[in-house]
């Protein structure tokens, strides 16, 4: 056992020797090498949110001057597994979480493209570091290898640790609210990446974010926060949206939470307790983020009216939000992993007569009809959960990023399938893209050897050069790659990707995204400049717009009667006079307005958004 020992570590030991060390603004670290990449795992971008600092914004870490071991992955954040199911789950993790990692194939570089990962999970589960078929699902080295690209993987606090909302916590805070610790998480591991990526080889000034589910709900987020200004400049949004929830409705879960576990004492005193019991307790009681194949946010972050201060959509309308070229997309069978495996054909009425109000019960069975066998039957119960919560949750932000900003939108759609078939039979499920994107699924223990196929390489080899050329330029496209057009929103063109794609098409399920957007009100964004016009081709033209106080209206009419309304986003007029030419606005909450100007003749409208600069 000795001798095993001995040699184990004297093979090691060249590994361990030929590593170089890089000197942090915390201190000195020391990586190994993998092959031609440098890789440095378990670098601490915060302190422990331990103790007094559970529930508080992490800080820096403590500054070191002996030279910290990074080759080893940190624990990951406390959570349930939900893996296993039943009585049967169980915690793991550890509070002490907020590390990230490294691999980059030239030190002495200055201009690598970055791509920052963050993982998701239902922002409940996950990390850096999670394993799926026997590979370390986002493994850096494929893609800083073969992309020439520094990588960098992040862990954040989940669940209740992360995002909890009491009124015992707001007490602490200078501005009186509480919650979104996950996101200030994020925030400081992208401030490390800033402040420290240089020594890696990597440019600070070409940084991408990107995340899969919740972690792409995150980083959907991120581009609506004034506080990650300047931390990235391209995001990816994979298989997920922005969403934010009301201050309100995380306020009330959170105390509900709290009073599960004590109900006597003041809120500040109810916290102190919560701060004294082991985290393990604080996440074995939770919920599964995946249920029949609909998707549950138990725990997000909120409008706190500091870190984020609207709602998602209304920020990107009105054009306050961080404009940074991006790629969004999603699956074809999003929900084949999680869906019951038999579906009967009348499961599929049950499930349309549950979620569909009654006047679109028959075009929703059109659309994804119960079918006569239990294959069909699933098919359709795959696609409707499918499209509802992420085709056209996609289209949505798509529409909405690229009719606000000037830096290009791409939209892709996954569609390839495993080559085992077992696993075609399920589809593109939910996260299998990130197999290709990382070039893991090589060394997965289902897709290594004669089961991993050229289409498989084909897929990985576009997918990781996309994202690096994307990471490097803004502009996903490159040599011997298939063109990816610039997203409209009058074409909505995407990349459908899969082992021979043909180039980008336009208008993806169309249909059935109209359908979701009719049944649940949705009102798509449009330009906030955009200037609508008559008939006659004539324009309303409002000057300044954006604005923060007064406005002027240039009519084309020369009548002199004019009424002039001005309406809310949800229609509600808040605004209404005769004969103006200008309207002061100065004491209009911030937001996205419509005005209406009518004359004898026509009517004009046009999108004004009110904010302060």
């Amino acid at each position: 056992m000795k001798r095993l020992g001995f040699l184990l570590c004297a093979s090691f030991l060249p590994f361990m020797l030929n590593a170089q060390l890089v000197n942090t603004q915390f201190g000195p670290i020391q990586g190994s090498n993998n092959g031609a990449i440098k890789q440095f795992l378990g670098i601490p971008f915060a302190k422990p949110p331990i103790a007094d600092l559970r529930w508080k914004a992490p800080q820096n870490p403590d500054t070191w001057t002996s030279t910290l071991t990074t080759t080893e992955f940190s624990p990951v954040c406390p959570q349930k597994n939900f893996d296993q199911g039943g009585i049967n789950d169980t915690v793991i993790g550890n509070e002490d979480c907020l590390y990230l990692n490294v691999w980059t194939p030239q030190l002495d570089a200055s201009d690598l493209p970055v791509l920052v990962f963050i993982h998701g999970g239902g922002n409940q589960q996950g990390s850096a570091s999670e394993e799926n078929g026997g590979a370390s699902m986002f493994f850096g080295k494929n893609i800083a290898e073969r992309g020439n690209a520094v990588v960098v993987t992040i862990q954040y606090r989940l669940g209740p640790l992360g995002f909890l909302v009491h009124p015992g916590l707001e007490a602490e805070n200078a501005n009186s609210v509480s919650g979104n610790y996950a996101v200030m998480d994020q925030l400081l591991a992208l401030n490390w990446v800033k402040n420290n990526i240089a020594a890696f080889g990597g440019n600070p000034n070409k940084v991408m974010v990107f995340g899969e589910s919740a972690g792409g709900v995150n980083v959907g987020n991120l581009l609506t926060t004034s506080h990650a200004n300047g931390l990235f400049q391209r995001a990816a949004i994979q298989s997920a949206g922005p969403v934010i929830g009301t201050y309100q409705s995380g306020l009330d879960r959170g105390i509900s939470y709290v009073d599960s576990f004590i109900t006597t004492g003041s809120d500040v005193e109810k916290i102190s307790y919560m701060r004294s019991l082991p985290a393990d307790s604080l996440v074995k009681d939770e919920n599964p983020p995946l249920s029949g194949g609909a998707v549950g946010m138990n725990w997000q972050a909120v409008i706190d009216q500091d870190i984020f201060t609207d709602f998602p959509l209304q920020k990107i309308q009105s054009g306050d939000f961080n404009q940074v070229p991006l790629i969004i997309g999603s699956n074809s069978e999003e929900m084949s992993l999680s869906a019951p495996a038999t579906v009967y054909p009348f499961m599929v009425t049950a499930l349309i007569n549950s979620y569909i109000p009654a006047p679109f019960q028959a075009q929703a069975t059109t659309l994804y009809p119960p079918g006569n066998n239990t294959t069909e039957a699933r098919a359709s119960y795959v696609n409707f959960f499918s499209d509802a919560q992420f085709t056209v949750m996609a289209r949505r932000t798509a529409q909405c990023v690229s009719s606000n900003q000037d830096e290009p939108v791409f939209r892709y759609f996954f569609s390839h399938k495993h080559a085992i078939p077992a696993l075609a039979n399920l589809g593109s499920y939910h996260g299998m893209e990130l197999f290709y994107v990382f070039n893991t699924w090589e060394d997965a223990t289902l897709g290594s050897g004669p089961l991993f196929s050229e289409q498989d390489d084909s897929v990985q080899t576009s997918m990781l050069q996309y994202w690096v050329n994307f990471a490097n330029t803004g502009n996903p496209n490159g040599t011997n790659l298939v063109n990816w057009l610039e997203y409209e929103t009058s074409s909505d063109c995407y990349l459908e990707i899969k082992a021979s794609p043909n180039g980008s098409q336009c208008g993806l399920r169309t249909e059935k995204c109209d359908f979701w957007d009719t049944v649940s009100g949705f009102i798509p964004c449009e330009d906030p400049l955009k200037i609508q016009t008559t008939s006659k081709g004539e324009k309303l033209l409002i000057y300044p717009n954006p604005t923060n106080g007064m406005v002027h209206l240039f009519i084309p009419e020369t009548s002199i009667q004019t009424r002039v309304t001005v309406y809310s986003l949800i229609g509600q007029q808040v605004y209404s006079a005769n004969n103006l030419d200008s309207i002061d606005l100065t004491s209009f909450p911030d937001g996205v307005y419509w005005v209406e100007v009518k004359t004898e003749n026509q009517v004009f409208q046009s999108k004004l958004i009110k904010t302060q600069f």
